[in-house]
């Protein structure tokens, strides 16, 4: 069993974000928990800086969200994922997406940018359980 520990933020009255760290590839991210979103994503933008010469894919799926629909989405295998002391040397199939529109609305609300969503696709292989007593996120290998 594997423990992350998450950090509950507050955006607005009564509007709250789940938060945890990690990294790709060796380089620090902010991820947002979101047991809501069916499928993990990565900033298009962070993933074009950090990782240049990653493959990506098109996605063939229904390309939709809260936002809306019909915006592209790529799909790519990031490498040397970590969450706490978990490490995956392959996260397979993370949708790539623009995250401007997150990071914009974050910025506005003075909190930081995000790089990723882990999204339920993760939890549900992971058998994941989120404490939010102990602001903690377990998690099986999968």
């Amino acid at each position: 069993m594997y423990k992350s520990s998450l950090k509950i933020v507050e955006l607005e009255k009564g509007d709250y974000h789940t938060l945890l760290n990690g990294s790709v590839a060796g380089v620090k991210i902010r991820i947002v928990l979101d047991t809501g979103a069916s499928h993990s994503c990565v900033d298009k933008q962070f993933v074009n800086q950090i990782l240049p010469e990653l493959q990506m894919e098109a996605n063939e799926g229904v390309n939709a969200g809260i936002g809306g629909s019909g915006f592209e989405v790529l799909v790519a295998d990031l490498p040397d994922f970590k969450l706490g002391r978990f490490h995956q040397k392959l996260l397979e199939n993370v949708a790539v997406i623009d995250f401007t529109h997150i990071n914009t609305a974050y910025q506005t609300l003075k909190q930081k940018p995000v790089q990723m969503i882990l999204g339920n696709d993760f939890c549900v292989i992971h058998k994941a359980v989120i404490d939010y007593e102990k602001n903690s996120f377990f998690f099986q290998k999968g």
